[in-house]
């Protein structure tokens, strides 16, 4: 410990951390200390300046997303303070899972526009990122912590809200993007959108293809493993209509079709492959009122996945689930916010072999909150959702996230919240080991935060410690899926953000997790250190440089610490150890006319040689060169 305090040190004096940089005019607000602040609008279901809310809050803009051109959504996320995903850096096809403060993907929600994304087919539920290009993204929201009050199953680490962009507001306009790159991968983007009236419309898509690694390692280096190519695609379709200056109405489309070669599994060659479908369609409305506004959304999704083995044969799964939500904010009078909503969700799992044939069920969820706004400085918030569950009864989640920012700035923030996770369709119904009696994962957590800014040109530095505690865990035994498991979490997070005049800025953050978990073997309870292929301690490091209005380079380094991995051609499986490594990436991007940018990302400049996952390779040094164009 005392070596990772002396890291610590070390960093904390050389490091700072920058977060994004410039943000439109509509993404802003001015505090009642005259400088300007984040809105955001994950965090409370509503516009609300960042230093308002007592939640750890991440935005990823729109500007950034241009830095990162040539990146996946799970290598940008991977850059994130406190979040890791798993395979960002594996084979493009090899599964991505991300892990926010350590807890595991099953308890991150995705959301697409303040729409959860869900796979009900799934063993947890998880959506799957690859279906997602960055070319639709305006920006990302993340907010980590206890989230089920304003977004109820699953967000027990956190949510990632992904902000598609806005049509143009003129007649017509359109936006290009083609790139090539190392292991034969190519991708291309185009898309049309505009405004015509009271109607506007948006069209995008995009297409991505890769020669790939071979997916599994080749421990002896002479077997000749294939490689593992990709191919995906997708469609985003939407339209608006202003039926009035007060009320809105957002019909939307969206396809994504992901197939991949893969290996039979760890250190295994085979010529097995995967491909997944994912169609949701539906509605997003509004009615501003005076001091407020009523929201409702309608979310039609319909996944699909094959494994083809070539030792089993066709695996397929199927699950669809509809998302209707209605919710309200309003200020009362000068100092009091408040929301109050309701959702409704109904999965289907079309599994005829399954104890349940073609299971299904329906979770329906009223929530409230109120939100306490003061000019001396004291902001709360506090809520609450009740949750029945058609098959496993009742549940109750809550929060209370309690800030206060003083006249220098700085920033006091705790929360305590509850959040929890309902079991799956396949662990209540199979088809294999099902256990309809299951009850909800139960989350605790307690969180403090410091912010302090330094200097006028928005220098700061976040220290955050957080504790979880997961309860009812549930688990796979060949009998059937029980509670039994209780994991226990906590951490710190260090972020420092330095800006070195307006064109200059430099970005770092440390991160320390511990994780246990207790479990009952014949009576007894046994505690151990869990933290599957999660790093204990992680740095991250950025510095970014707008040269001239037309040249921009940055350049990055992460260190991901030692972690532990399970050996799964063993029985029972035995532990493995994953050597700490270090990545340097670097991005550098020539804009003209306003309306092109050349760019150049390179990956893993040092050709470092690591391992996310065991017995499953990782990417060397390569590079991917594009241009984009707006017109």
């Amino acid at each position: 410990m005392s070596k990772l305090l002396c890291h610590f040190i070390l960093f904390g004096s050389l490091i700072s951390f920058t977060a994004i940089a410039q943000t439109e005019k509509q993404d802003t607000a001015i505090s009642r200390h005259g400088q300007l602040q984040e809105v955001v609008v994950t965090a409370t279901k509503f516009p609300k300046p960042v230093n308002q809310t007592g939640n750890s809050v991440i935005v990823i803009t729109h500007e950034q997303l241009l830095h990162s051109q040539g990146e996946t959504l799970s290598q940008i996320l991977d850059e994130q303070t406190g979040i890791n995903v798993n395979g960002a850096n594996s084979n493009p096809g090899k599964d991505k899972a991300i892990y926010i403060r350590g807890a595991g993907s099953d308890y991150a929600v995705i959301l697409l526009d303040g729409m959860p994304l869900y796979d009900p087919s799934g063993m947890g539920g998880a959506f799957d990122l690859r279906l997602i290009p960055i070319d639709d993204i305006e920006r990302i929201e993340i907010v980590k912590g206890g989230l089920s009050t304003l977004y109820g199953t699953d967000a027990i680490a956190g949510v990632i809200n992904i902000i598609t962009r806005r049509a143009a507001q003129k007649p017509v306009e359109g936006n290009a993007d083609v790139s090539y790159g190392s292991y034969q991968t190519f991708q291309a983007h185009t898309g049309l959108s505009g405004k015509l009236h009271a109607f506007t419309y948006d069209i995008q898509y995009d297409h991505l293809q890769s020669g790939g690694i071979s997916e599994a390692t080749d421990s002896t280096g002479k077997a000749g493993f294939d490689k593992d190519g990709i191919n995906s695609n997708a469609v985003l379709a939407r339209l608006g209509w202003q039926i009035n200056p007060d009320f809105q109405l957002q019909p939307f489309f969206r396809y994504d079709y992901f197939f991949g070669n893969t290996d039979a599994g760890s250190f295994t060659d085979s010529k097995d492959h995967y491909q997944a479908h994912d169609l949701n369609a539906g509605f997003q409305t509004s009615y501003l009122l005076h001091e407020g506004a009523i929201h409702a959304h309608y979310l039609y999704e319909q996944t699909h996945r094959t494994y083809h083995s070539q030792s089993y044969g066709d695996s397929r799964y199927e699950g669809l689930q509809h998302d209707a939500e209605l919710y309200w904010n309003q200020n009362l009078g000068k100092h009091i916010q408040a929301l109050a909503g309701l959702d409704y969700r109904y999965m289907k799992m079309p599994d005829t072999t399954a104890k349940k044939k073609n299971p299904s069920v329906y979770l329906i969820s009223p929530y409230a909150a109120l939100f306490w706004v003061n000019e001396k400085g004291l902001n709360v918030e506090l809520g609450g959702r009740f949750t029945h569950h058609q098959q496993y009864g009742n549940n109750f989640s809550f929060t209370f996230n309690p800030s206060f920012i003083f006249h220098s700035g700085m920033v006091l923030s705790a929360d305590v919240s509850s959040a929890f996770k309902a079991p799956t369709l396949t662990m209540l119904y199979g088809p294999y080991s099902p256990n309809p009696d299951l009850k909800p994962e139960i989350a605790y957590q307690y969180e403090g935060g410091i912010t302090v800014p330094y200097g006028n040109d928005g220098s700061d530095m976040r220290f955050t410690v957080f504790k979880r505690k997961i309860q009812n865990i549930i688990v796979y035994t060949p009998a059937a899926y029980i509670n039994q498991d209780e994991q226990r979490d906590w951490g710190i997070e260090y972020e420092n953000t330095v800006k070195a005049g307006k064109h200059l800025s430099f970005t770092g953050s440390f991160v320390f997790l511990n994780g246990q978990l207790t479990t009952q073997e014949n009576g007894k309870d046994t505690t151990y250190e869990n933290l599957l292929r999660k790093p204990k301690a992680s740095f991250k490091l950025l510095a970014q440089w707008q040269i001239t209005p037309q040249w921009f380079v940055s350049s990055s380094l992460e260190n991901i610490g030692d972690r532990t991995d399970l050996d799964f051609n063993t029985y029972p499986f035995a532990p493995v150890s994953l050597k700490a490594y270090t990545l340097w990436n670097a991005f550098v991007s020539y804009t003209f006319h306003k309306r092109y940018m050349l760019y150049l990302q390179l990956r893993n400049i040092t050709n470092t040689s690591f391992t996310e996952v065991y017995g499953y390779n990782t990417m060397g040094f390569h590079m991917v060169a594009g241009i984009r164009a707006r017109f």
